[in-house]
């Protein structure tokens, strides 16, 4: 009983080893390729935005950390307001984003809704406001996405002077 079953699993072995690897180079063969893009959609490509005139630089923005707060506008006396950050490289915090919140909110644990998302917390870019925001003071909160809390929030200031 025990030979016929050697043989059997013999067969079978040498069967596999030849139909195996023919049949995972035919399929390899067969497959379609990648498709590949050289470039973005117009619709897609976002348009570089130049923020030329530095209206102020502050570093006592926030209270817990020490981050320089530059803000940028289009033009000088007019156009969109844009926001940069710079912090120390000791000043890591996973997944942070940037929030602004108009008037001077009593923020606690949670983001308030009328809260409007900036973008990332990153040294290179900067962050354009929206019109709206032009016109009121507000805050800026930084929010760690992965820890689901607020890092930090801003004093309050204007982005024009009165």
């Amino acid at each position: 009983m025990i030979r016929p079953l050697r043989q059997r699993h013999r067969r079978v072995v040498i069967v596999l080893g030849v139909i195996l690897p023919i049949a995972f180079a035919v399929g390899i063969a067969a497959r379609k390729p990648v498709p590949g893009m050289t470039s973005l959609p117009k619709e897609l490509v976002a348009s570089p935005q130049t923020f030329a005139v530095t209206e102020w630089e502050r570093t006592d923005l926030f209270a817990k950390t020490p981050i320089q707060v530059r803000l940028f506008r289009e033009s000088v006396g007019g156009g969109r307001f844009a926001v940069e950050f710079s912090a120390a490289k000791d000043f890591v915090k996973p997944d942070l984003i940037v929030y602004w919140i108009a008037g001077n909110p009593n923020i606690t644990e949670t983001l308030p809704d009328n809260a409007r998302l900036l973008g990332a917390f990153n040294s290179s870019v900067a962050l354009p406001l929206s019109p709206d925001a032009a016109s009121a003071s507000g805050v800026l909160v930084l929010y760690s996405l992965a820890d689901q809390k607020i890092v930090e929030v801003s004093k309050p200031f204007a982005l024009q002077k009165p």
